[in-house]
This record gives structure tokens, C-alpha cells and sequence, in this order.
């Protein structure tokens, strides 16, 4: 019984070292979470009304990136796009949540992030880590509220 115990503990170990040794970007690190992210907007008074996976497997719901990167070599990687608005200050935010800081590094080089978000009013774009952030018209009384997300998801 004790040779069938160390023979089954051998099997497992084997196994768990098996299939981890090559690289992929849902393996590297990554500056934030998509719970930080949430939570540096929501402690500073914006908190998101959405958010979306870009997990295949939960039907209905699609992330959408800007322009050329909106597209399956990019939609894949982005752990969850959060967004939120309020009409009545006529502001919008959005972050996409990447698997690596590499990945959101690629797509900024792929499309600027000055092309990230069109709008009349102020748009503030910002990527930290493995987060890209595009808000649109905070400025005035909701300008501080943004600058606290910010400071609250660099901290």
C-alpha cells in the first residue's frame, strides 16, 4: 500500500510540472487585476456600470478595442473591458483590463493611444501596467474624481 502511495504522489508531481514551462502572456505578470482596477474607480466615487470578458466560453458578450485592434490578436488577451458613464455630467470611462503589461504595450504601438477615444469633449487617456484608460469630459467638479481613480490604481 505504501509502494502504491509514493508511486501515486511521483505521478502527481510529474504531472503538475508537465505543460508549464513555455511562455504566453496569460502567464506573465501583470500590474493590476480587474477587481484593483474596479475598486481604484469605485473608492473614488466613479465605479463601473459594466464589464465584459473576453472569455470564449460566456456567450453574449464581446469585447470591443478601437479601430485595428479590434481584432481576435488583441480581444483575446484583454481579461475584461469596464465601462461606465453618467449622463447626468455627460462623462464616460472606459479600462481594458489586459493579461500582461506586454500585450497592452502592443497594442498602444499598434494604435496610439492618442487615437484611443473619440469625443468633442476632453478626452484623458492613460495606460498603467497592463490597464488602458480613456475617459471622456471630466473636467470641473468630476475632474478630481478621475485624477483619485488614477492615483488610487497607480498607488
Amino acid at each position: 500500500m505504501f509502494r502504491v502511495a509514493i508511486l501515486c504522489s511521483v505521478a502527481v508531481l510529474v504531472a503538475a510540472g508537465c505543460g508549464g514551462g513555455g511562455s504566453n502572456s496569460a502567464s506573465a505578470p501583470i500590474s493590476h487585476t480587474v477587481i484593483a482596477t474596479s475598486k481604484a474607480f469605485s473608492d473614488a466615487g466613479i465605479p463601473f456600470n459594466t464589464a465584459v470578458t473576453s472569455n470564449p466560453y460566456v456567450r453574449g458578450q464581446q469585447v470591443y478595442l478601437p479601430a485595428k485592434v479590434n481584432g481576435s490578436e488583441f480581444t483575446d488577451h484583454v481579461l475584461s473591458m469596464l465601462s461606465g458613464s453618467r449622463l447626468v455630467s455627460r462623462t464616460g470611462w472606459v479600462a481594458w483590463v489586459w493579461d500582461s503589461d506586454a500585450m497592452a504595450q502592443k497594442a498602444v504601438k499598434t494604435l496610439p493611444l492618442s487615437k484611443w477615444g473619440v469625443s468633442d469633449a476632453k478626452v484623458t487617456r492613460v495606460i498603467d501596467g497592463n490597464v488602458i484608460i480613456v475617459a471622456s469630459n471630466f473636467a470641473g467638479a468630476q475632474k478630481p474624481k478621475l485624477d483619485a481613480a488614477l492615483a488610487n490604481l497607480h498607488g
